[in-house]
């Protein structure tokens, strides 16, 4: 199973507003899909963003458009109270902008991708130094698969706020997604360095939750294993799935995929951590089988017969190529990628990390 979040973090902006003294707060949303394992990348966001700004510098704007847009527990009323904020000419460009981008976020949120892009495009406009609605741009091209323009969005947002993680995480999603692994592994690293916000919020089906900066962290070094992994860096990727497993792994797959990457690496202590969380019963369910699988403990032909769905299925190829590879069947291993590389959701980790075993099994 893979999970990978995307995330605007958390920090004040101040407005400029003819000697107001305006702030607003911006604050995150995760990007994400569910598949019957959990999270992975993909492609159903939500919102959380809000605009606070004071009496005194709120000019003539109506103070319930003003309390609404900030109210996310209704999101078409929270649409229309921004949308209004966004025309009032009395506002400065600024505020206006914030309110766009909010406005941006409800589109975003109910899968209006045409109009969250009209609407971040926008924002962009009334205030070219916004660098969450060029961050926001940039998310929305990305999910039109528009990845030209996303990168360039993406990295105007960096040039304006060079201390944010999050525009580099995403950047670096699209490089991956592009086999663009050096660069993928210089904006994950970047991250890494930068560390997550702790006030960093997400919401996913208008609910909102704060997560631990461990989880938060967690996606960035999932992601640079996962790019280390596929360009044959095993002994680099085995020390982040380590630490993913450390930071936060409620599945097991932070320790599987160290053990995977070793056994890829040919390290003598491949098994030794994914045996131990075993016998303390850390994996359960799929990832139990799994982890048995690439132990030795059942055969590939038990954890395919064990698989309950699609999902599983591929991943029982994925991991019985590995479990081959290891018992230096190589002819079999092949077979069992190519499985995984047609059988798995191109979002699953796994379906990647197939590609890339089938490319270098095959130059040898």
């Amino acid at each position: 199973m893979e999970k990978i979040a995307i995330r605007l973090p958390s920090r004040p902006v101040a407005l400029p507003a003819s000697g107001s003294s305006a702030k607003c707060v911006v604050q995150g949303g995760e990007m994400s899909a569910m598949s019957n394992q959990g999270l992975r990348i993909g492609c159903r966001a939500a919102l959380i963003i809000s605009i606070v700004v004071s009496a005194a510098s709120a000019f003539a704007a109506a103070p319930q458009d003003l309390n609404d847009c900030q109210d996310n527990s209704d999101v078409p009323r929270m649409m229309a109270a921004c949308s209004n904020l966004s025309k009032d000419a009395r506002l400065p460009p600024d505020a206006r902008s914030m309110a766009l981008l909010k406005h941006g976020f409800g589109n975003f949120a109910l899968g209006n991708m045409d109009a969250a892009q009209a609407d971040f495009t926008e924002a962009v406009r009334l205030n070219p130094k916004n660098n969450y609605a060029h961050h926001e741009l940039g998310l929305t091209l990305a999910k039109k698969g528009d990845t030209t323009r996303a990168i360039a969005s993406l990295t105007e947002a960096i040039n304006l706020d060079p201390s944010g993680a999050a525009s580099r995480f995403i950047r670096g999603q699209i490089y991956m997604s592009e086999d663009r692994l050096d660069e993928a592994i210089r904006d994950f690293t970047d991250a890494i360095r930068l560390g997550p916000d702790k006030n960093t919020t997400f919401a996913k089906d208008q609910e909102v939750s704060r997560p631990e900066a461990d989880r938060v962290a967690t996606d960035y070094y999932t992601a640079r294993g996962d790019a280390y992994y596929r360009r044959g860096d095993f002994r680099d990727a085995a020390s982040d799935y380590d630490r993913e497993a450390r930071f936060s792994d409620p599945d097991g797959y932070g320790v599987i995929w160290g053990s995977v990457a070793r056994m890829q690496g040919r390290s003598a202590d491949a098994g030794i951590a994914l045996s131990a969380a075993l016998d303390k019963g850390q994996l359960r369910d799929w990832p139990r089988t799994v982890g048995e699988l690439l132990v030795g403990r059942i055969t590939p032909a038990a954890a395919l017969a064990s698989a309950r769905n699609s999902d599983q299925t591929c991943e029982a190829h994925y991991y019985a190529g590995i479990a081959q590879l290891k018992g230096k069947d190589t002819v079999a291993a092949l077979k069992e990628f190519a499985a995984a590389r047609d059988g798995c959701p191109t979002s699953f980790r796994e379906y990647r990390a197939a590609i890339a075993d089938l490319k270098r099994l095959q130059s040898q």
